[in-house]
């Protein structure tokens, strides 16, 4: 019961980050009700057992048995049932775009879709597999078997692919220009790919990956000061921080630090604690 992770196959690996099976069991002292912050990275999550809900206008709605969904720019209150089992891919931003097909990205931002609208009605047999799989072993080789039959015929990373990975290892460091002449971009070009297929302009999308890895450090190091992880993160002062704070979770640190509801994205390798696990949607 936990958490297993899988790398992708080396065939899989410009397009998926991690494969992750879920197995989770919630008793009466754990918060099924949690608030969950936005993240830079896209999925594909196949709930097996208990549909997870999320709040829209104030109703809590229940999600898909297989969701796509695009990253989010604010906080999202999510209710995940007694029992959590899923199986979770994601992706790398080339594979994202080429699972949706060049589907427009800032048309579909902050949005989570039933998977029958992209993968066809194959989903609910794939779903099915998945479920009654004996092992996270074999569930693994089930979702990365359908992965490589989506994926592996499409054409290698463009440089504006290349470029937005170097981007994200960059932890959204690099400077638009410099990220710009990676891609073999005129500066308003990229701008425009960058909004076409990842769904913000480049200096919102550094924001957000910023603002993510700062929420994972502090998860991981929570002895770390604000100051200090601001630091690390490449933010230029604390107020930067702040004002990052603010718009995605909706709080500020120091009152972040102090509710355990808040968490954010789901399933990182570097996390112990099981409850900061969960999925973003």
């Amino acid at each position: 019961m936990g958490f297993t992770y899988f790398l992708p196959e080396p065939s899989l690996q410009q397009y998926v980050e991690n494969i992750i099976v879920v197995d989770l069991n919630f008793n009466e002292d754990f918060i099924k009700e949690i608030t969950i912050v936005p993240d830079y990275r896209s999925c594909l999550c196949f709930i097996l057992e208990d549909k997870i809900s999320a709040y829209e206008n104030g109703v809590l709605v229940k999600r898909e048995n297989a969701i796509l969904a695009s990253f989010h720019l604010f906080s999202t209150i999510m209710n995940l049932g007694k029992k959590h089992r899923a199986v979770c891919v994601q992706f790398k931003p080339i594979g994202w775009n080429s699972l949706m097909q060049n589907i427009p990205q800032n048309e579909v931002l902050n949005t989570c879709y039933d998977a029958k609208f992209f993968l066809g009605n194959y989903t609910d047999t794939l779903t099915e597999r998945l479920a009654e799989a004996a092992s996270p072993q074999i569930q693994n080789h089930i979702i990365q078997s359908f992965l490589k039959e989506k994926l592996n015929k499409l054409e290698a990373a463009s440089p504006f692919d290349r470029a937005i990975d170097a981007f994200i290892r960059s932890g959204g460091n690099f400077t638009i220009e410099q990220t710009a002449s990676l891609a073999c971009l005129s500066l308003r070009q990229f701008e425009r790919l960058c909004n076409y297929k990842i769904g913000v302009s480049p200096r919102m999308f550094g924001r957000l990956i910023r603002f993510s890895n700062t929420y994972k450090l502090k998860e991981q190091c929570p002895n770390l000061s604000w100051n200090k992880i601001a630091f690390q993160c490449g933010y230029f002062d604390h107020m930067h921080l702040i004002r990052d704070f603010k718009q995605f979770s909706g709080t500020i640190p120091s009152i972040a630090e102090d509710e355990d509801h808040f968490r954010s994205f789901p399933y990182d390798r570097n996390q112990n604690n099981l409850s900061s696990n969960l999925i973003s949607f």
